[in-house]
């Protein structure tokens, strides 16, 4: 079980250092972040609606569960705690209301983009480790290994370099209670993660993960490898299919041609299609349907969701492969690239209630990088305003307000 060491970075840029910084590149349009920052600003000022596969919206995918059963007496503890440490300015910067648009400006460049929450090198210490705890309260011991040690990737021993794990912003929303609706994020360069929790549920998504490269060769996480099981399960499964069955799951285009449709391609990220700021995106259906799978395939098809959601903890996942499971008949796995361990790919398994994704990369934004695997990016999307917690919050709301119809919350 890895150990993380939290500590507290003073020799690092200043909050203002690091602002110019990104304003900078998000000016200098010789750079590829100028017009995505660009792109991302307009999606942001939209309102929410959710990720969907045709544009519209299925209710009642996300009932609220009385037997959930989630650390959320734990979470309110860190919280509270957190919030006992946080100085009143410090507070003034990280905390939002539940229904915030803030909870959308999330992105997974070293720069910020939209300007949100408060940066954790610019913390004290008590408040810092406070975070760090409440990440820790919030996940399954497993997933904060997998997140920390994704943050860690980060970290360079030069104390200058704007890659370090405590480079990342954090935003608290809404009031901690065990009945009450709220949540956190943090985000930036390899990690964001998105908590949402009431009465016992605990919902994450969206959620993104990159390691670069996919295994650690030196520095604090030597050796570690981050998604060795995601690649190989994904791997297993494709080519246990038949070759009609590979056919139908295949998609248009080779791994390598990013010409064809640059809607489908930015350089954060790549084939994804679930990253920032894609928060009502449209994304069809893809790929071969669960219903045409053996039992088995079936079954590795939910091995592999579960695995990416090993973030979750115990009895949170249990509920959430519930609710994946119920609408197994209706998820699609899709693919591209060759089916080889030693060549680059992609793959998004995508249903009513998830899309996961996982994409090879090749360290283009990686001086000296050559490998075509020398960075993977994991996303997690919630279709039908499973993200954020949304449904639920729209739910909550219709409860307390006393509404004999759905009610809506627009972000």
């Amino acid at each position: 079980m890895f150990s993380p060491d939290y500590f507290h970075t003073a020799a690092a840029p200043k909050l203002q250092d690091y602002q110019d910084y990104a304003q900078a590149h998000i000016r200098d349009r010789r750079i590829s972040l100028s017009p995505l920052a660009k792109k991302w600003l307009r999606n942001y000022r939209e309102p929410y609606k959710g990720f969907t596969s045709d544009g519209n919206i299925v209710p009642g995918l996300w009932k609220s569960n009385p037997n959930a059963n989630g650390p959320t007496h734990a979470m309110v503890d860190a919280a509270q705690y957190l919030l006992s440490v946080a100085s009143a300015n410090e507070k003034a910067r990280f905390r939002h209301l539940v229904t915030a648009r803030e909870w959308r400006a999330w992105s997974n460049p070293e720069v910020l983009v939209m300007e949100c929450g408060l940066r954790v090198d610019a913390m004290s210490t008590d408040t810092m480790n406070a975070v760090y705890e409440l990440l820790r309260a919030s996940l399954s011991p497993e997933g904060f290994e997998k997140v920390w040690v994704a943050m860690m990737m980060s970290n360079s021993e030069n104390s200058e370099d704007l890659h370090r794990i405590a480079g990342y912003q954090f935003c608290l929303f809404g009031e901690p209670g065990p009945y009450s609706p709220w949540g956190f994020n943090l985000f930036g360069d390899n990690v964001c993660v998105n908590v949402f929790t009431l009465s016992g549920e605990v919902v994450i998504g969206p959620f993104f993960v990159s390691a670069g490269p996919s295994f650690t060769e030196q520095g604090l996480v030597e050796g570690v490898h981050v998604f060795e099981r995601e690649e190989a399960a994904g791997l297993a499964l494709m080519a246990s299919l038949n070759p009609e069955q590979q056919r139908e799951a295949s998609l248009l285009g080779e791994i390598e041609d990013f010409s064809a449709d640059q809607d489908l391609f930015d350089p954060m990220d790549y084939r994804s299609l679930g990253g920032a700021q894609q928060d009502n995106r449209i994304v069809p259906y893809e790929g071969i349907c669960a219903a045409d799978l053996s039992y088995e395939q079936r079954r590795a098809l939910l091995d592999i969701v579960c695995s990416f959601n090993q973030v979750l903890p115990q009895d949170s996942l249990e509920l959430f492969m519930q609710r994946v499971e119920k609408h197994l008949d209706e998820t699609y796995f899709s693919w591209l690239g060759p089916v080889h361990i030693d060549a680059p790919f992609y793959f998004r398994i995508h249903s009513p209630v998830v899309m996961d994704e996982l994409d090879h990369q090749d360290g283009i934004m990686v001086p000296g990088a050559s490998s075509r695997q020398y960075q993977i990016h994991a996303t997690q999307r919630l279709p039908n305003r499973g993200d954020y917690g949304a449904a639920l919050l729209d739910e909550w709301v219709m409860k307390m307000a006393g509404f004999d119809r759905i009610g809506s919350m627009v972000r």
